[in-house]
């Protein structure tokens, strides 16, 4: 196989998996963006801010904007001056909205548990190094290109 055609196998991969989270987030009544901003709340919890929200998911700041005020009118986050830094705003869950990300990502985590599951514990480890890996590879790509 080609490295073209490894590249196309890669991107089949990737669309693949983005539909799937596109999928079930949109079956619980979110948007995978939407899942994914409950997922960094909460694994940020009580340093999140939207710089690290745009950040972390490559989100523009408008988007990850519309999302944290729809969150903040279901009354599931709240926005308080962070003690640092006065101009930036630490998103954390009310007590309502903690009760629902708890939920949701306890189902996420349940689905992607069942799936990983399904490999050896050296497939999952093989795939988590190979992945990171290529991301480092990625990276030194853009930044050879960036120097010439």
């Amino acid at each position: 196989m080609c490295l073209r055609d490894q590249i196309r196998q890669y991107y089949d991969f990737w669309f693949g998996a983005s539909q799937i989270y596109e999928e079930w987030a949109k079956s619980h009544g979110l948007t995978s963006n939407t899942l994914f901003v409950l997922y960094t709340i909460d694994e940020y919890s009580g340093r999140c801010t939207q710089q690290i929200i745009c950040e972390r998911l490559l989100l523009p700041k408008q988007t990850t904007s519309s999302i944290l005020a729809e969150l903040q009118a279901q009354g599931y986050i709240k926005k308080e001056p962070s003690s640092e830094d006065r101009r930036s705003k630490i998103v954390s869950f009310t007590e309502k909205g903690r009760q629902y990300a708890e939920n949701i990502l306890k189902q996420l985590y349940r689905f992607e548990e069942k799936a990983l599951s399904g490999m050896t514990v050296g497939e999952r480890t093989d795939m988590l190094e190979n992945c990171s890996k290529f991301l480092q590879q990625l990276q030194n790509s853009i930044q050879l290109k960036e120097e010439k």
